[in-house]
């Protein structure tokens, strides 16, 4: 067996696992998930680091006090997805990961779509949803499937947001550990430019594309870059 499951209820007899075991041996993969706290966890590939899962409740909840002091039109992503006084669109993140965009999204008030392909971390976000409680929760549809897929189906919201991993030759700063762990079994975003290239086709009126900011820009040159300490926002609009 090529996954280890500590506690919960995915044993082997069980769909899940066995989709979940299938995949990870034709991959290669040894991982391991631990059910803790009511959820399940991704043991890091080092030992000495705790395992990585998403806390929903903690994260919204830790996002609520921090919204009670400053206003949430003038966070930087907020201002990229269009983010307004007494406008809060619906928004398609393409690349769920750990959901950090995803529950920034949510803590501004706005509804969101999020996919992920990759099984391992689709499981993961289903996993911490099932245990989640907070009310901003009911405004996120999660939708295991890849983006190329997702957008043939020619339906999206207004706001079109990507976050791809994809590597250029000003992508310097180390990444941190879930990124780390994620290039190891994930890899890049091979297909990054055609998901661009066909969000882009559907015409939105805003495609948001998050890159590091000393990075090249993804397929074309955006109208409006909204720029922090290490990240930036390439902003598409329609027409």
């Amino acid at each position: 067996m090529n996954l280890k499951v500590i506690g919960g209820a995915l044993s082997f007899e069980t769909s899940d696992f066995q989709r979940l075991n299938n995949y990870c041996e034709s991959e290669g993969l040894f991982l391991t998930l631990e059910w803790i706290n009511g959820q399940y966890w991704l043991h890091s590939d080092d030992p000495k680091e705790r395992p990585i899962g998403i806390q929903i409740d903690q994260e919204l909840e830790r996002h609520d006090e921090f919204f009670k002091r400053s206003s949430i039109v003038k966070e930087l992503l907020a201002r990229a997805v269009g983010v307004k006084p007494g406008i809060r669109p619906k928004i398609l993140d393409l690349t769920g990961g750990l959901l950090g965009d995803t529950l920034l999204f949510l803590s501004f008030g706005c509804e969101v779509i999020t996919l992920e392909r990759h099984p391992v971390i689709a499981f993961l976000i289903q996993s911490a949803l099932n245990n989640a409680h907070h009310p901003a929760v009911n405004c996120l549809t999660f939708i295991p499937m890849d983006a190329e897929s997702y957008l043939a189906q020619k339906n999206i919201p207004d706001v079109v947001f990507f976050d791809p991993m994809f590597e250029d030759a000003n992508a310097r700063a180390l990444p941190k550990k879930e990124m780390r762990i994620f290039r190891s079994f994930v890899g890049q975003d091979q297909d990054a430019l055609n998901v661009f290239r066909r969000a882009r086709e559907l015409n939105p009126k805003r495609l948001v594309v998050k890159r590091p900011r000393l990075s090249v820009e993804l397929g074309e040159v955006p109208k409006i870059k909204f720029e922090g300490k290490a990240t930036r926002y390439d902003v598409y609009f329609s027409g």
